[in-house]
């Protein structure tokens, strides 16, 4: 089992392209949404709840078997890894990731780790940060990311999150 471990503030396409990569070498795929209990934030605009919706939507629409969970933030870092592994109900073969700290504590705790590559140098940040200032940015995500987004106010919340 392979686990990718993200916050997906939003999908995008970058993820997506993980995803497949994984799933080209191993079906079973776990997808854990970190933070989930963040939201309206600058960095957290989407709920967790929204975030797995999203990941629902598009992994349907494509046809992409994986296993969508909520890891919760813990008040510090010990004991992490195990909330983690507690979470998904078994050890992964290994760990897909590119926060440093997720890379460092699982590294430290004996998990095989894999640095993704940014893909087309994406991230839910420059999507953010894009949404914000008025730009185009539904090309830089799933279709079904892009209407959910527009369906629950995303634009807005962001660029309130943003101001303010």
């Amino acid at each position: 089992m392979i686990l990718i471990l993200g916050r997906f503030q939003p999908l995008h396409n970058g993820h997506m392209k993980v995803i497949r990569d994984v799933l080209a070498e191993d079906n079973d795929l776990v997808i854990a949404i970190g933070s989930p209990g963040k939201r309206n934030q600058k960095n957290n605009p989407f709920s967790g709840e929204e975030r797995k919706d999203m990941l629902e939507r598009t992994l349907k629409a494509l046809k992409i078997p994986a296993r969508i969970l909520f890891v919760p933030d813990r008040p510090s870092d010990e004991g992490y890894v195990e909330h983690v592994i507690e979470q998904i109900g078994s050890r992964p073969d290994k760990i897909i990731t590119e926060n440093p700290w997720t890379i460092d504590i699982f590294g430290k705790a004996g998990y095989k780790v894999v640095v993704t590559e940014r893909h087309f140098e994406l991230s839910s940040t420059y999507i953010r940060n894009r949404i914000s200032e008025g730009k185009e940015w539904e090309h830089l995500v799933p279709k079904q990311v892009a209407e959910f987004v527009k369906k629950i106010g995303g634009i807005e919340r962001i660029k309130k999150a943003y101001s303010g």
